[in-house]
């Protein structure tokens, strides 16, 4: 309580006043008689009240401290670190977001060919024949997540990005798992890090500001010792602008440009839909359950 300390309790130890959570859910009990509950992954209320009040919504957000007000007495502080753990819990006790129907109908508009599509029964409807389905199949499951997660969030240009790394073929990216590095800014130059880790791959900084300063979208730079460097805007609106920056090497950009003969364009489609299918990855293993098999 004093500390921050998160410490499990039996259901029975919970104050009255307050219906204790279901499996799904974590509370965190606060001073002065309060708490903060969650509920399926990602909702959270707060009761600065204690119990019998009427709790309000509150976001959490992993990496980011918060400060939940008090009336009479000093706001409660939570540090990233106690967030973190409170966002980690809550996830792994929770079902992932979005709806099996939804996704599986909406993947196999533009993977009607896949063998697990071709059941004249739609087995695929079935959540449980498809989980058991996608095991041995590592690019149906990602493709799989990359899209439930992506319908939940209302995210389709993260569909239209799908269907290029599709395009593509998932396997050139697999082959080549160091061949590609991606930068997101929301500045034309990029940051001193980002500036850092492209001179070590021998692209100027003068070089980088450069492209930089041109209006043209997408502008591409080669460099015979390294490789391939491409810059992509996006967004309709320069205020609403935001900048991508790909790293190829010349063997995978050979094998996109040259053997796929994608345009350059589709090239950095692809190569983003690659980073989502990874992040799709990394927040299945956040939740509830395991469907797919590690390797």
């Amino acid at each position: 309580m004093s500390n921050g300390t998160l410490a499990e309790l039996p259901p029975e130890n919970i104050p009255g006043g307050i219906d204790p959570p279901g499996e799904s859910s974590v509370m965190l009990l606060l001073p002065h008689n309060k708490y903060l509950l969650g509920r399926r992954g990602t909702e959270w209320v707060y009761s600065g009240s204690g119990p019998g009040s009427s709790p309000q919504n509150i976001s959490l957000y992993d990496g980011q401290s918060i400060s939940l007000t008090n009336e009479g007495t000093s706001p409660t502080i939570l540090t990233a670190g106690t967030v973190n753990t409170l966002c980690r819990e809550l996830s792994s006790r929770s079902e992932p977001p979005g709806t099996h129907t939804g996704a599986v109908l909406m993947l196999r508009t533009f993977m009607r060919g896949h063998p697990v599509f071709m059941s004249e029964s739609a087995e695929y409807l079935d959540e449980s024949f498809f989980m058991s389905a996608m095991k041995d199949r590592p690019i149906l499951r990602k493709a799989y997540w990359t899209v439930r997660f992506a319908m939940s969030r209302s995210e389709m240009e993260t569909v239209t990005r799908l269907k290029a790394w599709l395009r593509a073929g998932p396997e050139i990216f697999s082959q080549h798992k160091d061949g590609m590095r991606l930068w997101f800014s929301i500045l034309e130059t990029p940051d001193d890090e980002t500036m850092t880790e492209l001179e070590e791959l021998s692209f100027s900084r003068n070089e980088v500001k450069r492209v930089a300063m041109q209006n043209a979208s997408p502008i591409v730079i080669y460099n015979p010792a390294s490789g391939w460097l491409v810059l992509g805007r996006f967004g309709r609106h320069r205020e609403t602008m935001f900048f991508l920056w790909c790293y190829f090497t010349h063997e995978l950009w050979n094998e996109l440009r040259e053997v796929k003969k994608l345009s350059v364009n589709d090239i950095i489609l692809s190569a983003w839909g690659e980073h989502d299918t990874n992040q799709a990855m990394k927040e299945r293993a956040k939740y509830k359950g395991v469907d797919y098999v590690k390797g």
